[in-house]
């Protein structure tokens, strides 16, 4: 490539020449030997010329997906880089522990007529105190136990409604191999095969949601593409850190009051 100091996009570099031949040869040789450019936290650039204030991202982690599929819980940090012109940075395996998920929160919810009502009726029934953070949190465990009993309430209907729909289906097309069905009968067989598709379809979107978890967490020999795919998603969307007042916080404490301050503003 002839140049060291080569970037892979210009924003990427500030008060510098951008070069895209050079971005493109990077960027091409990153792609042909499969690597992966992991996301970096800490500072945006790593480079700082003091002289005439340029400042370029030139240091960072280019890894394998083998190395990802061994070590799933991976960050990229650029720390202080004090009297040196270019930030040290971390590659780190260390998992923080943001405590455990609230719950499972299925997509399909989203779908059902009922959810949005819940979820309201949850919201504005809610009475609490406290400080910020303990009052959100408490607002958030409520609205939880108002979906679980939603769903612990409305699963046994729709699998009870699934089966009826079934097994009247079944009795219409026994029906229709005798006879001729009635008018209201073919509307009924209409209606009900609509009705049996949109109630499979949420199921299968709880068990293609369900069968993501566990190759995430589980992984198959037989399923190594997406067992990879699902991890990269993850890595895109955890948590490594938090840019509070200027500086970088890796401690899931401190981010958590930063979150849980943040939306309690928005929601005020």
């Amino acid at each position: 490539m002839g140049d060291f100091n080569v970037v892979k996009r210009s924003e990427e570099r500030l008060n510098s020449i951008f070069c895209p031949r050079a971005a493109k040869e990077f960027n091409n040789f990153i792609h042909e030997s499969g690597l992966i450019d992991l996301k970096m936290g800490g500072h945006r650039f790593t480079c700082f010329r003091n002289s005439d204030l340029k400042l370029s991202k030139l240091d960072r982690f280019l890894v394998c997906p083998r190395f990802l599929n061994l070590i799933t819980n991976v960050s990229v940090t650029a720390l202080p880089r004090e009297i040196s012109d270019h930030c040290p940075i971390l590659l780190s395996s260390a998992r923080r522990d943001f405590g455990p998920s609230p719950f499972r929160f299925f997509n399909s919810w989203l779908l059902r007529d009922d959810f949005e009502k819940t979820f309201i009726s949850s919201w504005n029934n809610f009475v609490g105190f406290g400080t910020l953070d303990l009052y959100l949190a408490a607002k958030l465990k409520h609205i939880k136990k108002g979906l679980k009993e939603w769903r612990a309430s409305a699963h046994p209907k729709e699998e009870f409604e699934l089966s009826r729909l079934k097994k009247l289906m079944d009795q219409l097309d026994m029906a229709a191999e005798t006879r001729q069905l009635t008018e209201d009968e073919i509307k009924v067989r209409s209606s009900g095969y609509k009705s049996i598709v949109e109630l499979e379809k949420i199921k299968a979107l709880d068990l293609r949601q369900k069968s993501r978890i566990k190759w995430a967490i589980y992984g198959d020999e037989n399923t190594r593409f997406f067992h990879a795919h699902i991890n990269k998603n993850n890595r895109k969307s955890s948590i490594d850190g938090l840019l509070i007042n200027g500086e970088w916080c890796t401690d899931p404490t401190s981010i958590k009051q930063e979150v849980y301050s943040f939306f309690f503003e928005k929601i005020q």
